[in-house]
């Protein structure tokens, strides 16, 4: 089951993560929606000793603290699903104390924590939790049957940027890098809408890139899926992202990803392979990157047929087993401690 304090917010369903005025797919998952501190209480007292209960958003959201007290009272199987903070600078300084405040009540108690993305290991572990608890865990989409790509615009590398138009997305550093290529071999397709359009439009004009650079707009799904199956590169510049689904989505569909080195799903690349991992602070990192891409051409069917073979790894069920692992290793049911897919 299921218990959500809210549906899909409003942006999430612009990004198209599901169809405006339908709900996404829960398959046969019971879902409570905003339940009352009654229904609460009964859900977690319900078979504790046979429930496996996570908690995502225990930081942030009040009832869900105390249904996560409530639960670790109860004597049941416990755990945590949450990405890292961006521990940076003075923001940083105070979101660490800020966690490391709010959690210390369960920090101990909890049986596990699913730790989304590169940084978030350290985070924990910075935030007072032992080693034992954590294990790296990822976000996972649905891999559709293949979709047909959609029209290339060049006989160069078709470069894509998916995501929202603000600074923290980082297309501003992706422009800036694009401006110290070669100008030859390469279109750079941008997808997504946001406040910083106009900014970014009059960044790619005044370096000159106004001809290399399309504002294709905010697409749904199906249609973001069409543009990467015809795509050679996928770029998520990111200056922080806890994940980042659009790079699952570039590697199912056989397509390597650059990405900073402060996107969560950098845990997925392996170097040389399915992309390459830049230093967000060095926008020097993200050219050298892009020249070695760009250099490489096209890309060949085989490339992309063992990529997309490869984030098989990556699909649900193979999370799902993962995930299992992790429990019966928490349960003592199982000795060798498990480790993630996509890590080897």
């Amino acid at each position: 089951m299921a218990v959500l304090q809210e549906g899909l917010p409003a942006e999430r369903l612009a990004s198209g993560w599901a169809q405006p005025g339908s709900a996404p797919d829960y398959g046969g998952a019971k879902i409570f929606m905003s339940p009352g501190e009654g229904q609460l209480e009964s859900l977690i007292n319900e078979k504790p000793d046979d429930t496996i209960h996570i908690f995502s958003g225990a930081v942030y959201v009040p009832s869900i603290n105390r249904a996560l007290k409530r639960a670790l009272r109860a004597g049941a199987v416990a755990g945590l699903l949450s990405e890292a903070r961006d521990s940076r600078g003075l923001h940083g300084a105070l979101r660490t104390a800020h966690s490391f405040f709010h959690e210390r009540t369960c920090r101990h108690k909890v049986d596990f924590v699913l730790a989304i993305g590169r940084h978030a290991y350290g985070w924990y572990r910075k935030c007072g939790f032992d080693a034992e608890r954590l294990f790296p865990f990822c976000y996972t989409v649905e891999n559709p049957k293949p979709v047909p790509a959609a029209g290339r615009i060049s006989g160069g590398v078709v470069l894509t940027f998916v995501g929202q138009l603000i600074r923290r997305k980082g297309l501003d550093l992706l422009l800036e890098a694009l401006g110290q290529t070669d100008r030859t071999g390469w279109t750079l397709r941008i997808i997504g809408a946001g406040t910083g359009r106009t900014v970014f439009e009059k960044q790619a004009a005044e370096l000159d890139l106004s001809d290399k650079v399309e504002f294709v707009g905010s697409l749904n799904n199906e249609a973001v899926r069409r543009e990467l199956a015809g795509s050679d590169l996928l770029v998520l510049p990111s200056r922080w992202d806890g994940w980042g689904a659009v790079v699952n989505e570039a590697l199912m569909s056989g397509v390597p990803v650059v990405c900073s080195d402060y996107c969560g799903a950098a845990d997925l690349i392996i170097p040389g392979f399915n992309g390459e991992v830049f230093e967000c602070a060095s926008p020097g990192s993200l050219t050298r990157a892009l020249n070695r891409w760009i250099a490489k051409g096209p890309l060949v069917p085989e490339v992309r047929a063992r990529i997309a073979r490869w984030s098989g790894r990556l699909e649900g069920a193979a999370v799902a087993d993962y995930f299992l692992d992790i429990i019966e290793y928490v349960c003592a049911e199982r000795r060798t401690r498990p480790g993630p897919r996509w890590s080897s």
